[in-house]
């Protein structure tokens, strides 16, 4: 079916403002959008105040997150497991408790998020999974984990898919993928400095004040997490057809900013129609784009990343073989590069896909998807303790190429929804809802905590899921292709030449509007 944007219901404003200058695409494109537009148009330009608030609260928020659902496993292989005399799969429970939060809360919250206003909405979930962060330090029992997992998974939800809702907003096509890129590199950067945290706070806190290192971690986490609060409650935009004057953004630059969207920059979300809810059930854009983020989060588990997770449980099972061989603080320091490797792919695949790959997300699915494919495969069938251990070890730090492509999925569904903010947010969620579905029930069958460091099952079916994201990824671009065809378009919305008129060929009729030329 047609993906049609909804009407306009959005005044436009008697305000003259400069609209960014189509010009030839320059090296510093590839760099930074921003730095390609000339002088007279950069002075009205909106990413350097979205990129300071937006992406600085979705790079922290998600990071704070990430440290926060992290902890449990850095905690756990630090001497929480002895502690609580977790020895069975109750790790896997608790993090089946927080999925299962996550599921129930996933379509409300982002809904919400389309009537209500994100400066108050956010920092209020964030503020209470702090709450949560701090009392897991005083942990007693398996019960006590799977309880305050369970509430950190409902005030968490829908945060990240909220994040990329408003970027979807405010952004363009052109400059989307690397800003989710970013915000995205949080969730690797999170759970690596929480490694590093936990490895400090071992050294250097356990038993200060009666107290365990992993306890100290959740405390120190959730006082990183309260510095982060406090000034989105100030700052943090709305979305350009909501958002009003303030500290940040002029009426002028709103102007700007709803016209660079012309899709969606003067349509704000009313009541949910019936046309719309069809569109929520009937659109096969959605249905597909919801597959491959479950074949994503069934290969890379986004809770445990469980393939790369077997690396923490790879090193401590060689102290049972040859005891002594890593010490607590090295088994958290020597799994961190594995974020680094995925950072870095994370960036590569963004810039990528926006510039020389012209806007198109697919490629990089399947890249990601293949490489980790063939990870999964060699540490399955692979001696789990070889003699050498570097070849495996080089594998394990390889695992995160598939989490790298995650912003690639997510961009493609706010390229392929922008024009209706509740289909758009309906959709997003759900790319988390069937996601965490899989988490809850996935790793508890074919990644138990018992079967680690091994694992094999798990790694082959990985690969499997793995090679199946990269064929969606085909198959839905095969679709919109043959979409666009049927409807006279060139079959290719992301050329060069496209990118670089976008801006002029899209505003809306407004004698009140200039475009100026470099």
């Amino acid at each position: 079916m047609s993906l049609q944007p909804l009407d306009e219901n959005v005044k436009r404003q008697d305000i003259e403002h400069v609209t960014p200058a189509a010009e030839n695409l320059t090296w510093r494109y590839y760099f930074w959008d921003a730095w390609d537009k000339s002088p007279e148009a950069r002075m009205d330009f909106l990413n350097p105040q979205l990129d300071l608030t937006l992406m600085t609260f979705g790079c922290l928020g998600t990071f704070i997150k990430y440290i926060d659902r992290s902890n449990l496993n850095s905690a756990f292989v630090s001497g929480m497991k002895e502690d609580l005399s977790l020895y069975g799969n109750q790790l896997n429970y608790a993090n089946t408790a927080y999925a299962v939060a996550n599921i129930i809360g996933l379509w409300p919250c982002n809904l919400l998020l389309t009537r209500s206003n994100p400066k108050w909405f956010i920092p209020a979930l964030e503020a209470a999974w702090t709450l949560c962060t701090f009392c897991q330090a005083a942990m007693k029992t398996p019960t006590h984990m799977y309880v305050l997992r369970a509430l950190l998974g409902i005030f968490e939800t829908g945060h990240y898919s909220a994040m990329v809702y408003l970027c979807g907003a405010w952004y363009q096509k052109r400059e989307l993928a690397r800003r989710l890129a970013i915000i995205n590199c949080a969730t690797a950067i999170g759970p690596m400095f929480s490694s590093y945290l936990q490895a400090a706070a071992y050294t250097g806190l356990n038993g200060v004040h009666g107290m365990a290192g992993w306890q100290w971690l959740f405390i120190i986490d959730g006082v990183i997490s309260v510095g982060v609060i406090i000034p989105q409650a100030i700052f943090f935009p709305d979305v350009p057809a909501r958002q009003k004057p303030d500290l940040v953004f002029t009426e002028k630059e709103i102007e700007l900013a709803r016209d660079r969207n012309p899709k969606e920059g003067r349509v704000k979300q009313g009541k949910f129609t019936m046309k719309q809810v069809k569109r929520w059930l009937l659109t096969p854009d959605i249905w597909l784009l919801w597959w491959i983020s479950v074949m994503f989060t069934n290969s890379c588990n986004s809770v445990g990343q469980q393939v790369s997770t077997s690396m923490s449980f790879w090193l401590k099972a060689w102290n049972t073989i040859k005891p002594g061989s890593y010490t607590v603080a090295q088994i958290n320091n020597y799994t961190t590069p594995i974020q680094a490797v995925t950072v870095v792919a994370t960036l590569f695949m963004a810039w990528g896909s926006d510039t020389w790959l012209n806007g198109r997300r697919w490629p990089m699915l399947v890249l990601g998807g293949v490489v980790n494919a063939i990870v999964c495969i060699l540490l399955a069938a692979t001696p789990v303790f070889p003699h050498n251990r570097a070849f495996r070890w080089f594998l394990y730090y390889n695992s995160g190429w598939a989490q790298a492509s995650n912003s690639m999925f997510w961009a493609w569904t706010q390229d392929t929804l922008a024009g209706d903010p509740a289909t758009r947010a309906w959709a997003s969620a759900g790319l988390n809802v069937w996601a965490w579905t899989a988490i809850a029930t996935v790793p508890l069958g074919l990644f138990k905590t018992t079967d680690q460091p091994a694992v094999v099952a798990g790694n082959w079916t990985a690969a499997g899921f793995l090679f199946l994201l990269a064929g969606t990824a085909v198959a839905l671009a095969y679709l919109q292709h043959v979409r666009s065809l049927r409807q006279g378009d060139d079959g290719d919305e992301s050329s060069t030449e496209r990118i670089s008129s976008s801006v002029e060929e899209e505003l809306p009729k407004n004698p009140r509007v200039s475009v100026d030329r470099a």
